[in-house]
């Protein structure tokens, strides 16, 4: 019977769960939460070709104007993101950025256009591993800049600011259930916006603050696929995700471009 290491595995020189080895990522990593999402690239990028496929877990690898650029889905919520960005850095990551779809709290950000988060509150559950909880989960400065300049060479509406990562997708984001009658929904969207957050999403401080322990770049940028406070929620954003996608590798370039000359972590 074939055995490795329990604490740190590898299978045939790959990691246990991305089925990866380190030739077969780039050093930049755009992390969807949806596996079908990777799909997405093999559009848009030259050479794409997937991976592996394991649970959760799609990755793909490609190339934007000559860089070579990995996909690599992480399913939904902070334990399976942990373990996406752990095993990224252990294979080389020198950039992680979330791509993905998140909800608004704020009235006048409207569906279809697009979050930059400058950091996040931290409720997903698996950083607490990690760090304290007064530990800040902060996107790097270089990515939020290169993101943001993508946007505006591709001319979309964006709004930049705070979210909140939950590892819950009802309670913890202000939704009832719907066989329960007691809960109360605006409470939980009142504190949040009391505390000038942009956004709810699950996966953003986990990829930020391990990023930050590790000394790896870390960001995120997501389209906006539903507004809580107008209670409208786009049921079809596929066009807005394939721009997304667009910008995001167009914010990976200039990030490298821009920065990892100059001043590499």
């Amino acid at each position: 019977m074939e055995s490795t290491s329990a604490s740190q595995p590898l299978i045939d020189g790959k990691v246990p769960h991305l089925l990866c080895k380190k030739d077969d990522i780039g050093e930049i990593v755009l992390l969807p939460g949806d596996p079908a999402r990777v799909a997405l690239f093999k559009d848009i990028c030259d050479d794409f070709k997937i991976i592996s496929q394991n649970r959760e877990f799609t990755v793909g690898t490609g190339y934007y104007r000559g860089l070579k650029i990995s996909v690599c889905s992480t399913g939904i919520g902070a334990p399976s993101t942990e373990i996406a960005a752990i095993q990224l850095i252990t294979l080389g990551a020198k950039a992680l950025i979330r791509i993905g779809g998140t909800g608004v709290i704020r009235g006048d950000v409207a569906c279809g256009s697009y979050v930059i988060n400058t950091g996040a509150m931290r409720l997903g559950g698996a950083s607490n591993f990690y760090a304290p909880i007064e530990y800040p989960a902060i996107a790097s400065y270089e990515v939020v800049d290169s993101m943001r300049q993508a946007c505006k060479t591709r001319r979309n509406p964006f709004t930049m600011g705070l979210c909140v990562s939950t590892g819950s997708f009802y309670h913890g984001q202000g939704r009832s259930v719907p066989f329960e009658k007691d809960f109360n929904e605006k409470e939980v969207l009142d504190r949040y916006q009391k505390l000038n957050i942009l956004n709810l999403e699950m996966e953003a401080e986990t990829i930020f603050t391990l990023a930050s322990i590790y000394g790896v770049y870390s960001g995120s940028i997501c389209t906006v696929h539903c507004n809580r406070i107008t209670d409208v929620w786009m049921t079809d954003n596929l066009e807005s995700q394939i721009e997304m996608c667009e910008t995001a590798l167009l914010g990976s370039y200039y990030l490298h471009e821009t920065y990892f000359a100059g001043s590499p972590r």
